[in-house]
């Protein structure tokens, strides 16, 4: 889990995200993570980080930036 909030949070401050959406944005990648077994193939794929922040009723800017981005 450590290794998707640290990669989430370097994609979301690259990106420009503020700190504090930055690092919500990187725990509820982190979160999802640990729902998932396995190192690689238990990362999240940016469809399931949509979802899951979805259903919670949470919007990040950086998930808008990275759909954009194609």
């Amino acid at each position: 889990a450590g290794d998707a909030f640290n990669g989430a949070l370097a994609v979301a401050l690259a990106l420009g995200a503020p700190e504090e959406e930055a690092v919500a944005f990187a725990n509820l990648v982190a979160s999802l993570k640990v729902t998932k077994r396995g190192a690689q193939a238990g990362l999240p794929r940016l469809e399931e980080v949509e979802r899951f922040a979805r259903e919670r009723g949470l919007r990040f800017g950086v998930l808008e930036e990275l759909q954009s981005s194609g």
